[in-house]
Parts: structure tokens; C-alpha cells; sequence
């Protein structure tokens, strides 16, 4: 389980308003999520999330000269959608193979109820 930051959570609830939205999410060095950066300019096509990856890459490298570590995603579903889709989970086990990472944060929010679920792929 990641802890993460009180002000991390509040930045999700304004940008991520309505479902198949996303952001990345990074640590600091003790392991606390501190960042998030919401994606923007991904895409949602028929109830999928398409990321900007141009953009992210930009941005987690970014991170990296700050000494924060990528850590993972936050992506938001509709209402009654608790669980992480297949195509989440693929998209997860992408991430981590090629970033060599040996999981990867999946935070899933759902905007109507305001409730997030903390998975790690």
C-alpha cells in the first residue's frame, strides 16, 4: 500500500471530473506519492483512455532531475466500476516491462462517489 499525499488526492478530485481520464503519479524518496500530473492531452475514445506518451515521457523525465521516481497511474471509471479492467491491467504490465519496473501503482478513482481503490500490477 502507497501512502499518498493528502494535497496528491485533492489535485485528482479537480482534474479527473469525469471517467477514462488518467494522470501519472510519482514518489518522493521516502515512498510517499507527492506528484501527480494529469494528462490532458490524452484522448477518450469510446470509453478508453488514450495516453499522451510524448507528453508523459517529457514529464517523468522532468521528475527525475527533481529525484521524484514514476510510480505509476491514476485513471478514473464511471460509477459501480471498482475493479481494473483488462485492458487497464495490460496497459500496466506494458508500463512495467518496459520501464523495468517491478510494479506499478494503479490508482483508480471514480468521480461520482469520490472514492479511490489502490491496486499495484
Amino acid at each position: 500500500m502507497y501512502c499518498i499525499a493528502k494535497s496528491v488526492l485533492e489535485e485528482v478530485r479537480r482534474a479527473l471530473t469525469v471517467p477514462e481520464t488518467s494522470g501519472i503519479l510519482g514518489i518522493d524518496n521516502t515512498g510517499a506519492v507527492v506528484k501527480f500530473h494529469h494528462d490532458k492531452t490524452g484522448r477518450t475514445i469510446a470509453h478508453r483512455y488514450i495516453p499522451d506518451v510524448e507528453t508523459l515521457n517529457r514529464i517523468i523525465a522532468q521528475w527525475h532531475r527533481e529525484g521524484i521516481k514514476f510510480v505509476g497511474f491514476v485513471h478514473s471509471h464511471r460509477a459501480g466500476l471498482t475493479e481494473l479492467s483488462a485492458c487497464d491491467i495490460r496497459y500496466a504490465e506494458k508500463i512495467k516491462r518496459h520501464c523495468d519496473m517491478s510494479e506499478v501503482l494503479m490508482l483508480l478513482y471514480i468521480p461520482d462517489g469520490e472514492d479511490f481503490y489502490q491496486f499495484t500490477v
